[in-house]
């Protein structure tokens, strides 16, 4: 079946054949439907299946009809799903960003593209300026418009964020000025009514669910810093200051051994006091004479008195050994036979004179090291932190790393960590 040309309706041949708008043409009769200007694959326009020219291309017109309940309800739906997902996936890619270092090929290709970005759009912009085309919106225009809606909105509350706190000032009038004055008042006394309210009153809420995850998460830190520092030092001997409670205790073990050591010598004086009349005593001789062939015990007259050395006799009321007694008429008789041993003469001891031990220096007053002020009021999260209030002063303080240091609150004397973005250093 031979082929028929769409203008002439002639046969046309495969030499100057052309297919276009699903139709056969020759070359020749390819033309403006208006101007019968000579068209190729170019520059042709078709409508409805005919051919034009970019000047005498039909131009579309519009007719404004009213939305059906169904036209709008799908508009809705739309609208609703766009910003769903666009939000959807604006907030799956808020914060992350992958940072790489540009290579000199990349560079390279950066500059040809914007140089040919460049050409690119002069060149199209020079060729059609002056040239208008009115389509009808395609989804993707109509997307494309809806985003750039979004676009510009985020960039409004981009800029205001921006500029958010800056103000611009001016002079008060005498109304703004009684208005600020009377709202001052009344916040004063709304404020102290409701702060004497409020006065010794607690109020208790239940820990929320980001409540428990962060107290959870910070006692979870604390114990993975603690036993990371823990792990560091361990094996490590380190010099430090003595804390109040250390300074306490080794001042009480000193006083504790100057009271035993003193105790102990007035003890040894009284000993060497005591020995040497004592022993006098144990000097003197006693003579006592018996008639063995008589039943009576004669009595040597002027026979001074001695203690017996018999374990069985020893007085404790009177710290004294044996029994002090004369030989009377009266008195009980020693027993047959015994006799009195020869006298010893003893010798006391050279008494040696007691030397007191030097004086000891005072201790010096322990160094207080870094002291830092408190800032705020601060309630200890864990074990191994201390809690303080306003103002308290912060000894000996030794920084952990960025977030945390150890310090001796001066009021408490308790020793522990604490965050040092609650604190600024005195010293």
């Amino acid at each position: 079946m031979s082929k028929k040309c769409a203008k002439c309706e002639k046969t046309v041949y495969p030499t100057e054949e052309l297919k276009c708008l699903d139709k056969f043409w020759h070359k020749a009769c390819f033309k403006c439907e208006v101007c019968n200007m000579t068209l190729n694959m170019k520059n042709y326009k078709g409508y409805n299946k005919i051919p034009y020219c970019n000047v005498h291309y039909p131009t579309t017109s519009f007719t404004a009809v009213a939305d059906t309940p169904e036209n709008q309800r799908i508009k809705q739906n739309t609208k609703v799903q766009s910003n769903v997902q666009y939000h959807s996936e604006f907030e799956k890619q808020k914060g992350a960003y992958t940072q790489v270092a540009d290579t000199p090929d990349m560079l390279r290709h950066q500059q040809n593209t914007k140089n040919i970005s460049l050409i690119e759009y002069h060149r199209n912009f020079e060729e059609s300026k002056s040239q208008f085309t009115c389509v009808t919106d395609t989804p993707v225009m109509k997307t494309q418009l809806t985003n750039t809606k979004n676009v510009s909105l985020i960039e409004y509350h981009k800029d205001f964020e921006k500029s958010k706190s800056k103000y611009t000032q001016v002079a008060d009038s005498p109304e703004i000025q009684k208005y600020l004055q009377n709202t001052k008042n009344i916040s004063l006394i709304q404020y102290q009514k409701d702060f004497t309210d409020s006065k010794g009153s607690c109020y208790q809420v239940p820990d929320t669910v980001e409540m428990l995850t962060h107290r959870r998460n910070t006692e979870n830190v604390s114990r993975i810093k603690y036993h990371a520092d823990f792990e560091k030092m361990k094996g490590k001997k380190l010099t430090v200051v003595d804390d109040p409670e250390t300074m306490r205790i080794k001042q009480n073990t000193a006083i504790q051994s100057q009271v035993e050591y003193h105790k102990v010598k007035d003890q040894l004086n009284e000993m060497e006091i005591r020995r040497p009349d004592r022993e006098a005593r144990d000097e003197l001789e006693f003579e006592v004479g018996f008639d063995m062939e008589g039943p009576g015990v004669q009595e040597v007259e002027d026979v001074p008195t001695r203690r017996v050395g018999s374990i069985s006799d020893y007085d404790p009321m009177n710290n004294q050994f044996g029994s002090i007694s004369r030989y009377s008429g009266g008195d009980p008789e020693p027993p047959r036979g015994y006799q009195a041993p020869p006298p010893q003469s003893y010798q006391p001891p050279p008494q040696q004179s007691y030397q007191p031990p030097p004086p000891q220096p005072a201790m010096p007053p322990p160094s207080e090291g870094m002291v830092c002020k408190a800032l705020y009021d601060y309630t200890s999260a864990d074990v191994d932190e201390v809690s303080f209030q306003e103002d308290d002063l912060i000894i000996q303080c030794q920084p952990i790393d960025e977030g945390w240091m150890e310090g001796t609150v001066k009021r408490t004397g308790q020793r522990g960590m604490l965050p040092s973005n609650y604190v600024e250093p005195v010293n």
